[in-house]
């Protein structure tokens, strides 16, 4: 599943698919096509935690899936991160936290278990995404809101207080309806920009150019893994 349309259009531009006609699926979009014996849909919910709860939950209610794979872009708050990189993600966090500690608790609780449950299968796309030799891999923690960042200051000030390398929108509310749900997820986000005043705007062709090499390096990972998963 994807939040919005650069996201959709470079992964269905990756698999042979872009200008492929869409269906409109509860105001969302769905593309579905088959490869031999294989039926591939990506999903593009929309941005924002309401849109992609939503469509997470109606995904799971379609397909009866055991395990949900969010692809889509991050802002970097780190410098050590560059433009294409991958963030495997291995835990959430939310910009405005709960005003009271038992929901904080609560919320921290089952998202670790999630997490713990999902460990195995995080670890194995990792790996296997690792094994391209221009993969720039890391495992972290993101922080999601409703915002924007680029700004410096803001930025290093978020990574500091949350202990995250990447922010984006969706993440924490699609974990939360994995682990409703007991599916287990495997989140993976490509750094789009730095969340600085530079990297605002438009994305310049030469960071399409990398972003659509990272989704390669994705979409052959995927593969590999359900190749793996089905024995």
């Amino acid at each position: 599943m994807t939040a919005y349309a650069d996201e959709t259009r470079i992964l269905l531009n990756v698999l042979g698919q872009e200008g492929s006609d869409s269906v409109d699926w509860n105001s969302r979009l769905q593309f579905e096509w088959s490869d031999g014996d294989k039926k591939w849909g990506v999903m593009q919910s929309g941005m924002g935690k309401v849109r992609a709860a939503s469509m997470c939950q109606m995904i799971i209610d379609t397909y009866q899936v055991d395990t949900f794979f969010e692809f889509g872009f991050a802002g970097g708050l780190v410098d050590t991160l560059d433009v294409g990189d991958f963030v495997v993600i291995t835990s959430v966090s939310e910009h405005d936290a709960p005003n009271r500690s038992e929901i904080q608790r609560e919320q921290d609780e089952w998202r670790a278990r999630l997490f713990q449950t999902s460990a195995s299968s995080i670890s194995k796309f990792a790996t296997i995404l690792s094994k391209d030799p221009n993969v720039t891999l890391t495992k972290a923690p993101v922080i999601c809101g409703d915002m924007d960042i680029y700004n410096r200051e803001v930025r290093d000030k978020i990574a500091a207080e949350s202990g995250a390398v990447a922010v984006n929108w969706e993440s924490s509310a699609i974990v939360d309806v994995c682990a409703i749900n007991n599916i287990k997820y495997v989140g993976i986000r490509v750094i789009s920009d730095l969340c600085i005043e530079e990297d605002s705007g438009p994305i310049s062709k030469e960071r399409l150019e990398r972003l659509r090499k990272s989704t390669t390096a994705y979409t052959n990972a995927f593969v590999d893994f359900n190749k793996c998963e089905q024995g």
